[in-house]
């Protein structure tokens, strides 16, 4: 980033101007006189500033490497070549090299505290993995050391239950009646969602498991919580109806509509991904129904995908200003118009939902149900543990 330049005049030590008489008759050509001085001036100024900028950035190319959760490649895919056109307009005398790649949320933290990949920018799915990382990038270096101190969001999308159109007449409202529909003697569920310690999407969905097997909101839960018997109890009974855990959300969804009601019938999903699948239209034409996203009666957790700028030892000032121009070129209104296509809601019109948002596509068009806010602390890095105590041997 560059700082602002801010010019002043020493009257003291500056040139002394003398007012001459002048003739009226000749004053209108003075003014024009001025006026175009002005404007060559204003010219050179402009011309020596992108200069500067072009010297102190150009040379070797820079490259833009992007880190981002896969649920939102559809988005990113879409974008990224407007990004470089956008850029060869905006900087002709720059050269980039973009490098924009799917990842699991926690697979591409780990990833990146011990080094394995050295991303500018870093987009999980939810904010909820920024103080995770912070403290985990200082841990390993012994030392105070903050990764991410910048950071924007512009859209969201809720976890949500996803299953079939058809199966959903099962009466599914949420984590109870599908912990209800896993206990049936009968029940042909065949329950999914992602590892939570390497994709965001598994991570919300075991805390929001905990927390309707403990009967609270996600951030009530407590260490004693997930210590607890009963608790325990209920995420085995409901685990055991899982046949999967994938590595990313992405994945997932592309799995539940390959195998169709027989291979999948539940999944932990994000809204987005319902939408987009149903508009893809493979769900009706390979199955003749349409994917539903059912909202957890005991409430949401949004995904809110952060963009993060790294403060890490690998991003130079020339990576932090083009991602910096990044963020400036998501801003743009073409380019947020673009997300609800791929089934994400905008922070800057949450009033307003698309039209994409409707039946049709599978999901409602505004939240009705509370939406919570995580866990905090050492619930969050603990809280995995209960998952593994309860998660079906062998999915």
């Amino acid at each position: 980033m560059f700082d602002r330049v801010v010019w002043s005049y020493n009257r003291s030590g500056g040139i002394e101007i003398k007012e001459r008489p002048m003739r009226r008759q000749k004053r209108p050509w003075t003014l024009i006189l001025v006026i175009f001085l002005i404007g060559i001036l204003i010219g050179v100024f402009i011309g020596y500033f992108y200069g500067l900028v072009v010297s102190q950035v150009g040379g070797e190319s820079i490259r833009l490497e992007m880190v981002y959760g896969s649920e939102k490649r559809g988005w990113v895919e879409e974008i990224a070549p407007l990004f470089e056109e956008w850029w060869e307009d905006e900087f002709p005398e720059v050269q980039l090299e973009v490098f924009f790649r799917p990842l699991g949320s926690r697979e591409s933290m780990i990833s990146v505290i011990t080094g394995g990949i050295k991303p500018t920018i870093w987009s999980p799915a939810s904010t909820v993995w920024i103080p995770l990382v912070n403290l985990m990038w200082a841990e390993e270096r012994g030392s105070s050391e903050i990764l991410v101190t910048e950071w924007e969001a512009f859209i969201y999308s809720p976890i949500i239950i996803g299953t079939w159109e058809n199966y959903a007449k099962q009466g599914i409202t949420g984590f109870q009646s599908l912990h209800d529909l896993a206990l049936l003697p009968d029940s042909d569920l065949k329950f999914a969602h992602t590892n939570p310690q390497l994709s965001n999407s598994g991570f919300m969905a075991v805390i929001l498991e905990a927390a309707v097997a403990a009967s609270k909101n996600p951030a009530e839960l407590s260490l004693d919580d997930l210590k607890d018997d009963s608790v325990k109890q209920w995420m085995t009974e409901l685990e055991a109806k899982a046949v999967y855990y994938g590595e990313s959300t992405g994945f997932l969804i592309d799995q539940a509509t390959e195998t169709g009601p027989n291979g999948l019938n539940v999944f932990i999903v994000y809204e987005n991904l319902i939408i987009e699948k149903n508009l893809a239209g493979d769900p009706q034409a390979v199955w003749n129904q349409h994917l539903k996203a059912i909202y957890p009666e005991e409430g949401l957790l949004l995904s809110d995908h952060p963009f993060c700028i790294l403060n890490a030892p690998w991003v130079s000032d020339r990576q932090r200003w083009a991602a910096g121009e990044f963020f400036r070129f998501l801003q743009s209104e073409e380019i947020l118009e673009l997300a609800p296509e791929h089934g994400f809601r905008l922070f800057s019109t949450p009033e307003v939902p698309p039209d994409v948002f409707n039946s049709q596509n599978g999901v409602e068009s505004t939240l009705t149900v509370p939406l919570h806010s995580s866990p905090q602390g050492e619930v969050l890095l603990r809280i995995n543990d209960l998952w593994e105590v309860s998660k079906a041997k062998g999915a």
